[in-house]
């Protein structure tokens, strides 16, 4: 392997390989959620209208016919279908709406999140999404949508002009749009608040983002060396119970703020993530390898204490539960690409080397 080919792979991999940094502390609310304060899902089916000869056909979706009909008469217009249809063909009331010409409206479905305390008045951003087989959605104007939740009563109403969602294209530079799905920014106004009983609780839980025992053991230490012993208590690895103190009873939103600017560490399992499809391999804190041999195209490398007298043969030699760090380096110096490195750490958790859990994207 020559000097230029071996600089190329080693660039390569230091931009494909992303190593997490070592456990740090984290503030508590960027680790958890309090129960009972969470995002309520919303959605709603709607009209949208003002495109440009793009939208749904009467023919493949009926419903965005019978939608436009039925909102005309909401609106007090008296419809006659075989007027909408052009030259009369039949005499079915099905017939008329399958030549209604309607490419100009497409139903849609819209979405929103809640936030917790959210009061009426306030704005939210909506999503929406092509329910037919209209073939652009740009441009369009949503009709006044009424969002409901799961158990059926509406909390926002949204309205507005679309913009297409755009991602990154893989063939060009530019973002290529995607014309059957978009975004309202502030496109829904809060027509009612989901009740809570914050300002009476005495009793509060923590859930955790990502269950695990020793961060659970660190945020009750944490809060019981503030605010006293009996303070908080770990549940189980994913939950914290917290008791408001006396002295704060009277305002719980203070003792939760400052429960919440508490930092700790956050000790997460040992964990290695592949994307095959970029090569990009990113490590977490405490991975290492036991003793193992990688013999992978001209390259051989062995994991094991003790050192081999030098050879011939390409072989590197790293001490046994070596620190990931060091089997990186050890790659990285033999200049192995990044997407031979995702194969060799597959086959290193195959072999059960890895101590680590194993996730590929």
């Amino acid at each position: 392997m020559n000097m230029r080919l071996l600089k190329t792979a080693a660039a390569a991999m230091i931009a494909a390989l992303i190593l997490a940094a070592p456990a740090q502390a984290a503030r508590i609310k960027d680790i958890v959620s309090v129960s009972g304060m969470r995002q309520n899902q919303l959605i709603g089916y709607g009209l949208m209208v003002g495109l440009k000869n793009t939208g749904d056909k009467a023919s493949k979706s009926p419903f965005t016919a019978q939608t436009l009909i039925a909102m005309l008469k909401r609106l007090g217009t008296t419809v006659d279908v075989t007027q909408l249809s052009g030259p009369q063909v039949g005499t079915s009331q099905t017939r008329y709406l399958r030549d209604l010409k309607t490419e100009n409206a497409a139903a849609v479905m819209v979405t929103a999140s809640l936030p917790p305390f959210a009061k009426p008045g306030q704005k939210l951003d909506i999503s929406v999404s092509s329910l037919g087989d209209a073939k652009s959605l740009e441009g369009g104007t949503l009709l006044l949508t009424p969002l409901k939740a799961a158990n059926g009563e509406t909390y926002a109403v949204a309205q507005g002009t679309l913009a297409v969602t755009r991602k990154p294209s893989k063939k060009t530079d530019r973002a290529e749009a995607i014309p059957t799905q978009g975004i309202i920014p502030n496109g829904a106004i809060v027509e009612k608040e989901v009740p809570t009983e914050f300002a009476s609780k005495s009793q509060f839980t923590l859930l955790l983002d990502k269950p695990d025992f020793a961060t659970a053991s660190a945020i009750v230490a944490a809060v019981n060396q503030k605010f006293g012993d009996n303070a908080a208590r770990g549940l189980d690895a994913g939950t914290v119970e917290l008791n408001v103190p006396a002295e704060q009873a009277a305002s719980p939103f203070g003792f939760i703020s400052e429960v919440e600017q508490i930092a700790v560490k956050s000790d997460m399992p040992a964990k290695v993530v592949l994307d095959e499809k970029s090569g990009t391999v990113i490590i977490g804190d405490h991975v290492e390898v036991n003793n193992v041999a990688i013999s992978f195209a001209d390259i051989t490398l062995r994991i094991r204490k003790d050192q081999l007298p030098a050879g011939k043969e390409p072989v590197s030699v790293i001490r046994s539960n070596a620190n990931i760090n060091e089997l990186i380096a050890a790659l990285n110096a033999m200049g192995v690409s990044p997407q031979d490195l995702v194969a060799i750490f597959r086959a290193l958790h195959a072999s059960g080397a890895l101590n680590a859990e194993l996730e590929v994207l």
